[in-house]
């Protein structure tokens, strides 16, 4: 237990592997332009295996990182890692170990999401961005509408694909995680119990077969 409150060698090597695919995933859809961010997978994944501050940290990390590349990202720090610390929260109170749960999980941090860079999105940069949210927006201030709500518009549309999609990554990843990997992070045994109750009801019918065939075979011939 002490070693799942601490800051252990694997939780330290996971994070620049979840910076990385932050960093990676984020220039992807910038270079692309497509209306998704793809940069907090990592950070949710971190969130959900470790808890909020080390999702908290890692989400802020990636803000860091993603501005040396574009200066633009210093800006959006806090969103980050609010992202973080909202995956760890939730994932503490087993949100994330069902679709039903993970959509919602989802829809709760892309509305943190939308509440926090929608002000900076607008304000700070009069709704321009790398992004292809930065295209939705002009579009809906074509027809008539603000850069504010412009923005919010666009990003619940982008902030809720983006992170329902990132959610959803996560929980296949966590689920194709062994028993033994998921035992070494701090939240790591609200995924092993789901998977220890597969397992058992899975040696209890190996167990059920094993005993009919020793049955039948000790019968007469």
């Amino acid at each position: 237990m002490k070693q799942k409150n601490s800051i252990s060698i694997i939780v330290i090597s996971l994070i620049p592997i979840c910076l990385a695919i932050n960093v990676v995933g984020g220039n992807l859809a910038s270079a692309l332009k497509i209306p998704l961010y793809v940069d907090s997978i990592g950070t949710i994944l971190i969130g959900m295996l470790c808890g909020p501050a080390i999702g908290c940290l890692t989400g802020a990390l990636t803000g860091v990182v993603s501005g040396i590349f574009s200066p633009i990202m210093f800006a959006y720090i806090p969103v980050t890692a609010i992202y973080g610390l909202a995956a760890g929260f939730l994932s503490k109170k087993k949100m994330m170990t069902s679709i039903p749960k993970l959509i919602t999980s989802g829809i709760i941090i892309a509305l943190l999401g939308v509440v926090l860079s929608s002000p900076i999105t607008a304000l700070v940069f009069g709704g321009i961005t790398e992004t292809g949210q930065g295209v939705i927006i002009t579009f809906l201030r074509a027809t008539g509408l603000g850069v504010l709500p412009a923005t919010l518009i666009s990003s619940f549309c982008t902030e809720f694909l983006d992170k329902l999609l990132s959610c959803v990554v996560c929980y296949i990843i966590v689920k194709g995680m062994s028993n033994r990997y998921l035992s070494k992070f701090k939240l790591g045994h609200i995924y092993l119990k789901e998977k220890k109750e597969k397992n058992d009801l899975f040696d209890d019918d190996i167990a059920d077969e094993n005993t009919d065939k020793n049955t039948d075979s000790g019968e007469p011939q």
